[in-house]
């Protein structure tokens, strides 16, 4: 995958902003979900992983998940994914392929709001969470037509409905926030 494959429509400067505004969205979901766990009474470690987590452009790509998690001694590989509304999930075909290649979960939030720009406008009464597993993520694939998304630069995509939600993940919602 290349950074021109990426970058689609947007200009250098739009795609410089969206990467800044998504991975700090992205570090404050997964650090929301850190707390929750802990509040829990989970033993947590979250690290950095993947090609970049600082939000700044970077001349090489990859697909590899963005964090490494380790709860109670148990390591996963997490891909992190939000949905401003609760109505459906829209994920890249392509992306959802390296995420089981790579035997990576997707920690996914909904209902968020639109929370790029800053995410501390998270409505927690509305946002609910789940985990995907890799082999929940290949059912996906093979479930749900595959078609172009002009929001997501024409790439090809799957839109998962509000009502299949539970096939794929056990639905949670935050009970703490530090």
């Amino acid at each position: 995958m290349t950074l021109n494959y990426r970058r689609d429509n947007r200009t250098l400067e739009e795609f410089k902003a969206d990467i800044e505004y998504r991975t700090a969205k992205e570090k404050f979901l997964i650090e929301l979900y850190g707390t929750e766990m802990r509040h829990l009474g989970h033993k947590v470690r979250i690290e950095n992983n993947g090609i970049d987590n600082t939000g700044q452009l970077q001349k090489k790509v990859n697909t590899s998940p963005d964090y490494k998690i380790t709860i109670d001694n148990y390591v996963a590989y997490l891909e992190v994914k939000n949905s401003p509304v609760s109505s459906k999930w829209t994920f890249k075909v392509h992306n959802l392929k390296a995420y089981v290649k790579a035997k990576a979960y997707i920690l996914v939030f909904w209902g968020t709001g639109y929370i790029d720009k800053d995410p501390s406008n998270i409505d927690l009464k509305k946002t609910f969470y789940g985990i995907i597993s890799p082999s929940k993520t290949e059912l996906m694939l093979e479930s749900y037509q595959h078609y172009s998304e002009p929001k997501f630069g024409n790439k090809t995509c799957i839109q998962i409905p509000h009502s299949d939600f539970s096939k794929w993940l056990n639905i949670k919602r935050i009970t703490h926030r530090e």
